[in-house]
């Protein structure tokens, strides 16, 4: 049955299966992100404050009020020694909400035929926001521990294709399969309401104020590019990291620039996986260099692809952290060998 409807599903949206890119029916696998603390907390206990410049403006007066306890939520979660104590805290984080934007915009399509021409019809819904603040940490004398400001961002697009897409996996996922455990899909309930997004933004700036103030360890989902890259992707499934980067480097490069660009972002995902399995924070910082040169040579191949800005905000962000854990590179530094038993 499993066959039958994917079959079904390549005869109606064979373009969904064809060309390199992303896709409608994405393949996605995990990475678990390690990222070091930026900087070292004078003690356990700590207190939150956070205000909404605007606290008139919805957005802003919202986005403060979930920050605040995610915020506490997060620091707790990574480092279960860390107390919140708002009388007499080690560490005060006081962060102030800027700017606020989030929006779901129904998007239509005009009808061209028959006696329905000229009417419109609903055909997705565009979904984005912007989340800009402030963050400082203190100790308790009033000591500077930290401070950085932090802008995350969300945009994206949802149509009617996607919508039947999603529901087929559903249905894909509830065919039991013989010896085949089940799991629950994370990320099912897409985001369609400006409360939504602003959770969104609210948790992303939560995990990056954590990881300034205490070591994090988190499930990143990452999606890889399709198409002729399928083949080398069993790589990236089997956790062969080191095998999925060398016959990416060594296929020749797809004709066309705009397709080649997803092979050389495939290579940044590997260089991105093999950083987060590295030994030490020089081999680790090493892999994300070569990561971003990646990722940043996919954005100019295809500047029209979105999804390749993302994955460079995200290493540039480790750098930072592993930055301050290696040594100064000398003059006999190399590069991670490329070669050898697969990660």
């Amino acid at each position: 049955m499993r066959k039958l409807l994917l079959a079904g599903l390549s005869v109606v949206c064979p373009v969904l299966l064809l060309g390199q890119g992303f896709g409608k029916l994405k393949k996605t696998i995990v990475l678990e992100r390690k990222l070091p603390a930026a900087v070292k907390l004078p003690g356990n206990a700590f207190d939150v404050k956070v205000s909404a410049e605007r606290p008139q403006d919805p957005c802003e007066k919202l986005a403060a009020d979930k920050l605040q306890s995610m915020v506490e939520t997060s620091l707790i979660r990574f480092d279960s020694q860390l107390e919140l104590n708002p009388d007499q805290p080690d560490t005060l984080i006081v962060l102030k909400v800027l700017l606020c934007n989030a929006a779901a915009t129904p998007e239509y399509n005009t009808l061209l035929s028959r006696k329905d021409k000229g009417q419109q019809r609903p055909s997705g819904m565009k979904v984005d926001g912007r989340l800009q603040v402030t963050y400082q940490a203190r100790a308790r004398a009033g000591k500077f521990v930290d401070a950085e400001p932090i802008i995350v961002k969300y945009d994206h697009e949802f149509n009617q294709m996607t919508d039947a897409i999603s529901e087929t996996r559903k249905i894909l996922g509830k065919i039991p399969r013989p010896g085949a455990k089940h799991k629950d899909e994370e990320g099912e309930d897409e985001p369609r309401t400006m409360e939504d997004v602003i959770g969104i933004l609210v948790d992303q700036t939560a995990e990056r104020v954590a990881a300034r103030l205490v070591n994090t360890n988190e499930r990143v989902e990452i999606m890889l590019a399709r198409g002729a890259l399928d083949q080398n992707n069993r790589n990236a499934d089997a956790g062969q990291w080191t095998k999925f980067v060398e016959e990416l480097e060594t296929m020749p490069p797809l004709p066309h620039l705009d397709d080649d660009a997803y092979r050389l972002y495939n290579i940044g995902v590997g260089d991105e996986a093999l950083g987060y399995k590295a030994d030490s924070p020089a081999s680790a910082k090493r892999y994300f260099e070569q990561a971003v040169i990646q990722y940043r040579k996919a954005g100019e191949a295809n500047p029209q692809e979105r999804y390749f800005i993302e994955p460079v905000n995200r290493i540039e962000i480790a750098l930072e952290h592993y930055k301050r854990l290696s040594p100064p590179a000398g003059p006999a530094a190399k590069t991670p060998p490329k070669k050898g038993k697969n990660n």
